[in-house]
């Protein structure tokens, strides 16, 4: 048996890819998951009469962001074509 090849018959770097493909997913999952709790809050904000509530709200939305920018530098740092498409359109 060649030792270069797992159970799966992959190699470790075709094993490697797939565990970074399923980490992107889970990525960009989590992308659309902080985006749309943003679009949530927002709406909140919008129905909220209370600025107490607005304002802690505005403050959580605040940091969703910084998660959405952190999730995107991330995938850029793992996706090298999703890296390259950002610096296409910088």
């Amino acid at each position: 048996m060649n030792d270069s090849f797992d159970e799966t018959g992959l190699t470790p770097e075709e094993e490697e890819r797939l565990v970074t493909e399923d980490d992107l997913d889970m990525l960009r999952d989590d992308l659309v998951g902080e985006l749309q709790a943003i679009n949530q809050y927002q709406e909140h904000i919008e129905s909220l009469g209370s600025e107490e509530a607005m304002s802690l709200l505005e403050h959580i939305i605040g940091e969703e962001k910084e998660h959405v920018a952190e999730l995107v530098k991330l995938i850029q740092k793992l996706d090298l074509v999703q890296a390259d498409k950002f610096k296409e359109i910088s």
